[in-house]
């Protein structure tokens, strides 16, 4: 397994609150995108690199006929944050 550091903390206390802001982020996105990156994440990781650009490639054409699309688009378009049904 591989990961990465992508930002270091001076306390626990801000390791934390940094964790709850990023998952507040997470949180306010589509969650059918964040299943769906999370799942061709784990696919191309396990898998050859032009077979994952097919899973993802098939994967987005289907995410077109989504609610999420069009909710996030307009909710952007009027400055909004976007209200996204639960799945």
């Amino acid at each position: 397994m591989t990961s990465f550091i992508s930002r270091q903390f001076d306390s626990t206390e801000e390791c934390l609150s940094a964790a709850l802001s990023l998952a507040d982020n997470i949180a306010m996105k589509s969650p059918i995108a964040i299943r769906g990156t999370k799942l061709a994440l784990n696919y191309s990781r396990d898998h050859p690199i032009d077979d994952s650009i097919q899973f993802i490639r098939i994967w987005n054409q289907s995410q077109l006929q989504s609610d999420d699309l069009l909710r996030g688009s307009a909710a952007a378009f009027s400055k909004e944050k976007p209200k996204f049904n639960d799945i």
